[in-house]
This record gives structure tokens, C-alpha cells and sequence, in this order.
């Protein structure tokens, strides 16, 4: 009868998860808002709970946490996206720069080969094309934002997701125990035990990924880009924050940001110094977040080989896009806890052990 049960449990677990996959993925676009809504409502929960043992009523605690975050998220956006607008121009207007050192590298090694005049008017053919890519690129951007109605559309979308996130999130926060509560209802009383301790283990992965290596990716991408700010690297912020936050993957980070962090800063400054300085943000950072950043805030790691979180990262991506990338890690975590749920399970069973 045991063998039974844990038959059905199994069996329920994958039908409804290969249902749940098939139903995001055709409203993906529609629900895209619902969860970004629902992850942070999840993230401050807590903060919410806290806010209500000061003997304040949880809407007004809600209301006063969605104002806070909201003045705050739009501060560093006021912050932030002025310098990046900087340095992107910054950067656009060395690129002329940048090929002419790149030139003076290459021609002098054209003697060494063959039709060396040849291969250079390659080489001043392509340089030409770079350097129109900014142009390009805008013209591009500009055209598909604007040169189409579903352009139109897409943007007005967006607006609306802007106005549906906040409502949807009110609601959810406010009423998140209670929905809580309802939903272990529909739980069978016979499952119910072992449906909470499954639920509170991946609550702990989830809470560990999403208000740790979040937190990690953050302090990451500050040190990093006050690092190359020091250094004199061009779009400092930009690239600081793209290996803080790709460091989700072990050495992902250092992998996709110590590169063009030290040929641009080479390129900006022609001083082998800072290069090594680029050099030596990236081992200072690497070396903080082995040793004191990530135990101190994480503790124990989530459990996913990095093999399997670059997966679920690729995944995610050719599925959902942006979105699908925000949440395939802590999805990928959470479904590894009811496969190691189903694996005991299938362990323990008469038809494995007989």
C-alpha cells in the first residue's frame, strides 16, 4: 500500500510539473508580469512580517514597503543610468581610437605573411564596418522600437506591465499567508506532512538563491565596478555589474568580465599598470566572495552542479528570454529538490530494494 502511495505521489508530481511547463510556456507573455509580481512579494514577505510584529496593520505595512522600494529602486535608477549613459558615449566616441590601436598592433605583423597589401584592405574594410556599428546599431533599435506596430504594441505592453507588477504585488503581499493557508487546503490531509517538509526545503534553497546570491551578485557588481572605475576601464559600471551578477555560474564572472575589462582599459590608457590593476580587482573580488562574501551570506550553496545551473540558465533563455534567465536557477533549484524527493522515494521502494 506504502509502495502504492508512493507511486501515485510520483506519478502526480510529474504529470504536474510537465503540465505546469507546457502551461507557461504558451502564456508566457501574459504571465511574465504575474512573476516578477509574485518574486517580490516572495523576497519581502519577510520584511513584512517583521513590519507586523511593530503592531502595524499588514496593508499599511505593504503600502509603506512598496513605497520604500520603489523610491529606492527609482534613486539608483536616477543614479545609475545617467553614468552608464556616459561611459556608453564615452566609449562610442573612442571606438575610432580603439581601431587605430588595434591597426598599429596587426599591420607591422602583415610583413610576416603573404600578400600582406591584400589582407590589409581586408582589414580596412572591416575596421570600416566597426566603426559604423554604433550607427548601425542605433538605426536598428530605433527601427524596431518604432518602424512597426508590433513595436507600438510591445511598448504599450510594457507600460501596462509596469502599472499590473506593483497592483499584482499589493495583492499577493498583503494576502500571502492567506493564500498560503488556502492552498495547503486543497492538500489531502494523508499528504499534507510531507508536502509542508517539501515545500519548507525548497523555500530554504529559494530564500538561499534569491536573498543570498542575489545579495552576493550585488556586492559583487559594486566592487567590481568601483574597482574599474580606479582602473580607468571604460564602461566600468556596465561590466562590473555583468560579472557581478554572472558569477551566479562559479567563475563565470571573472570568465566573461576580466577580458574585455583589460584589452578596453589597455586600449583607453596604453599603461600595462592598470592592466595589471584590472588583474588584480578581479583576484581581490574572486578571492572576498570564496571566502567571506558567499559563506557569510549564503552559507550552503544550492545544491546544482554548475553544469546543470549553465542548463537551466541556456534553458530558460530559449524558452522565456530575460525572464526565463531571471528565474531558471531558483526554478532549476527547486525542482532538484522534488527530484532528489522522487529519487529516495524510488530508493525506498520494494521494486528498488527486491
Amino acid at each position: 500500500m506504502t509502495q502504492e502511495k508512493n507511486t501515485q505521489i510520483i506519478y502526480f508530481i510529474v504529470v504536474g510539473i510537465l503540465l505546469s511547463v507546457i502551461f507557461f510556456y504558451f502564456s508566457r507573455r501574459v504571465l511574465t508580469p504575474f512573476f516578477i509580481a509574485f518574486a517580490l512579494a516572495y523576497i519581502l514577505d519577510p520584511v513584512t512580517d517583521r513590519l507586523e510584529l511593530l503592531k502595524i496593520s499588514r496593508t499599511f505595512a505593504v503600502l509603506v514597503l512598496m513605497v520604500g522600494v520603489f523610491s529606492l529602486v527609482t534613486g539608483v535608477g536616477l543614479l545609475i543610468f545617467p553614468l552608464l549613459k556616459l561611459q556608453a558615449e564615452h566609449l562610442v566616441s573612442n571606438l575610432p581610437n580603439y581601431i587605430t590601436i588595434i591597426q598599429e598592433w596587426i599591420y607591422p605583423l602583415l610583413g610576416l605573411i603573404g600578400e600582406p597589401e591584400k589582407i590589409q584592405e581586408i582589414l580596412n574594410r572591416e575596421f570600416l564596418k566597426v566603426g559604423e556599428l554604433p550607427l548601425k546599431v542605433i538605426s536598428s533599435v530605433t527601427s524596431i522600437l518604432w518602424g512597426s506596430v508590433a513595436g507600438l504594441f510591445s511598448f504599450i505592453l510594457f507600460l501596462a506591465n509596469l502599472v499590473i507588477i506593483p497592483v499584482v504585488m499589493f495583492y499577493l503581499l498583503r494576502d500571502y499567508d492567506l493564500i498560503n493557508k488556502k492552498m495547503l487546503s486543497f492538500i489531502p490531509e494523508r499528504f499534507r506532512k510531507r508536502v509542508l517538509s517539501l515545500i519548507k526545503e525548497i523555500d530554504e534553497v529559494l530564500a538561499g538563491f534569491v536573498r543570498g546570491q542575489l545579495m552576493v551578485g550585488l556586492i559583487m557588481s559594486g566592487l567590481y565596478s568601483v574597482g574599474l572605475f580606479f582602473c580607468d576601464t571604460p564602461m566600468s559600471l556596465f561590466i562590473g555589474f555583468l560579472a557581478g551578477f554572472a558569477n551566479l555560474v562559479p567563475y563565470l564572472g571573472l570568465v566573461i568580465g576580466f577580458a574585455p575589462a583589460a584589452i578596453l582599459t589597455f586600449m583607453q590608457t596604453q599603461d600595462w599598470m592598470l592592466v595589471l590593476g584590472v588583474a588584480g580587482v578581479f583576484a581581490v573580488v574572486q578571492g572576498l566572495e570564496g571566502m567571506i562574501i558567499t559563506p557569510r551570506i549564503v552559507g550552503e550553496k544550492i545544491g546544482l552542479h554548475p553544469v546543470a545551473i549553465i542548463f537551466a540558465v541556456l534553458l530558460g533563455a530559449e524558452f522565456f528570454g530575460l525572464v526565463g534567465i531571471i528565474v531558471s536557477v531558483p526554478v532549476a533549484a527547486a525542482l532538484n529538490v522534488l527530484f532528489s524527493c522522487g529519487l529516495n522515494t524510488y530508493k525506498s521502494s520494494s521494486f528498488y530494494t527486491s
